[in-house]
């Protein structure tokens, strides 16, 4: 009799133990999101997309460089509105994790950084907390063209989110520079 409670409450031990040990799944488990290797950013006007711009870097941010990075073109004198979207190509496999980044908002934000060339961007997506994310934004061009950059880079932010973070304020999930043209 000795023998069979000792080996149930070994038994119930060790199925405690395996339970406890398991990895708790968090929605806002910052490993929660698969590599990123493939951006989009839908410029759209009154509704309907005008271009769709791709980035691609098959291993993720860091390593080798992108093998495609499209260039912005935009008209002088306009407004887009742009919706970035990022996924995750693997074993011929596309899935869109932009969801799940929209889910962890509170420790997400997009951020488009120009240089040589002065346009208004305007994030019109925000978490919970009212704070941006930047997968929604709308882009206005002034009356003057030009050539110059822009770096996009979702930066992860932990418990460390605020209102009007800088741009290096976490860690980056990817950074992609564009050449932005516009006449």
């Amino acid at each position: 009799m000795l023998k069979k409670y000792v080996i149930g409450v070994l038994s119930i031990a060790l199925s405690v133990s395996a339970i406890s040990c398991k990895k708790a799944s968090m929605a806002n488990n910052e490993s929660e999101h698969q590599a990123i290797n493939r951006i989009e950013m839908l410029f759209k006007q009154s509704g309907t997309t005008v271009s769709t711009i791709v980035a691609e870097d098959p291993d993720g941010d860091g390593g080798n460089p992108p093998s495609r990075i499209d260039n912005i073109s935009l008209d002088i004198n306009k407004t887009y509105d742009v919706e970035v979207k990022f996924f995750n190509i693997s074993n011929g496999v596309t899935k869109d994790i932009s969801p799940t980044i929209l889910q962890q908002a509170k420790q997400h934000e997009v951020y488009f950084i120009l240089s040589g060339l002065s346009l208004s961007i305007e994030k019109k997506d925000k978490d919970d907390n009212g704070f941006p994310i930047g997968l929604i934004s709308q882009w206005k061009t002034g009356n003057t063209g030009g050539q110059g950059s822009v770096l996009l880079k979702l930066m992860h932010k932990p418990l460390i989110k605020g209102p009007n973070d800088d741009p290096s304020k976490g860690h980056s999930d990817i950074a992609i520079s564009f050449n932005l043209n516009v006449k």
